[in-house]
């Protein structure tokens, strides 16, 4: 009998997961072994359980799908990511796609074909929706310069907002009463920060900031 691609389900939304899950069932090739809402689940999850395959959304509350990528390819270099997602716009499959996605779905993807970029997952074949597939081969023809590639459209707002208080000079605490959010958020938040733009500390995350104007823009000036 041939061993079962074993899959995570990764998602924000109950219903969307649970969709997904009744599907597999009928799937004789494919196991669903876990799930998660966001991605500090997935990384622990993942870690727990080593998945073949993991269906990663890539919006989600706390750590959203692309950070969530780049960790856990770090962690687990032979578990592939398929990104299973509403959006094909740049600013979510360029991110995704550095940070180790193998696939990038579109969530209206027939069920069939999707247990099929599954199983060519399995096999370290990549699979893209049309559109995203089309954006990629502008980029790759020179359609996108590397140089307009802006690291801060990889921020959340909220991560935005922590970065502009950074630049600052607010400490973490001062951040925390400022945004009214907890110290631990904070240094969550930062943490998240100086991954999404390959900065080692909180210094060079201001200086960024300033050089990239985005407290200027934030006073309005």
């Amino acid at each position: 009998m041939t061993e079962k691609i074993r899959i995570l389900l990764v998602d924000d939304h109950a219903v969307v997961r649970l969709g997904l899950k009744s599907y597999f069932a009928t799937t004789p090739d494919i196991e669903v072994i876990g799930e998660a809402s966001n991605g500090y689940e997935a990384i622990q999850v993942a870690q727990n359980l080593l998945p073949d395959v993991i269906l990663m959304d890539l919006l989600m509350p706390g750590m959203d799908g692309v950070e969530a990528t780049r960790q856990i390819k770090a962690k687990l270099p032979s578990t592939e990511v398929i990104v299973l997602t509403s959006y094909h716009e740049d600013e979510n499959i360029f991110p995704a796609i550095r940070a180790g996605a193998l696939s990038y779905l579109l969530k209206d993807i027939d069920p069939d074909d999707l247990s099929n970029a599954i199983r060519l997952a399995a096999r370290k074949e990549a699979v893209l929706n049309p559109r995203v597939a089309s954006r990629l081969m502008q980029e790759v023809r020179g359609g996108r310069r590397a140089e307009d590639y802006n690291p801060l459209n990889e921020l959340t707002d909220r991560e935005m907002e922590v970065l502009q208080e950074i630049a600052s000079g607010k400490s973490n605490a001062e951040i925390a009463a400022t945004l009214f959010i907890s110290e631990k958020t904070v240094k969550t938040h930062i943490t998240n920060i100086l991954a999404k733009l390959h900065l080692s500390d909180r210094t060079q995350a201001a200086v960024l900031a300033w050089q990239s104007g985005v407290v200027r823009r934030r006073d309005g000036s």
